[in-house]
């Protein structure tokens, strides 16, 4: 039988991604606190949302096709989730190399996002910076 609070925060979290993915810059902050903390491995550690839109907005002009999907892989405990995601989007820039342009990657994920009652305050993302260069050259 499903926990009722794993549920809701599964389809909270999955609310989020597609919300990351939707193109709109300012989508993903009904989903948080007033002030919430995003760290990426690869990217920082941004404080508050004007921090965190910042970064996104820098990473959606790079990839205005990104694509955050949740694999449908969750653990819980008692604040929060981690999860299994993967990133995807068209390689827009030659900063990987020229025969890249135009070329789509994808990237494995998990991230561990902490609430406070239905809203997100902190979300940690691990992925492989190099991970996007090596899935186009398979």
């Amino acid at each position: 039988m499903t926990d009722p609070l794993h549920a809701a925060r599964e389809a909270r979290v999955t609310a989020l991604f597609a919300a990351w993915s939707s193109g709109d810059l300012d989508a993903p902050a009904e989903y948080l606190v007033d002030e919430p903390v995003l760290e990426d491995s690869v990217g920082g550690r941004y404080k508050g949302w004007e921090a965190i839109r910042a970064y996104f907005g820098h990473g959606l002009a790079r990839y205005p096709d990104l694509v955050l999907e949740p694999t449908g892989e969750f653990w819980h405990r008692p604040d929060g989730l981690a999860l299994t995601w993967t990133m995807s989007a068209t390689q827009t820039d030659s900063s990987l190399g020229d025969e890249y342009v135009g070329r789509r990657w994808s990237v494995p994920g998990m991230s561990f996002i902490v609430f406070e009652g239905d809203s997100i305050s902190y979300e940690m993302d691990f992925h492989d910076g190099g991970a996007r260069l090596r899935s186009m050259q398979d």
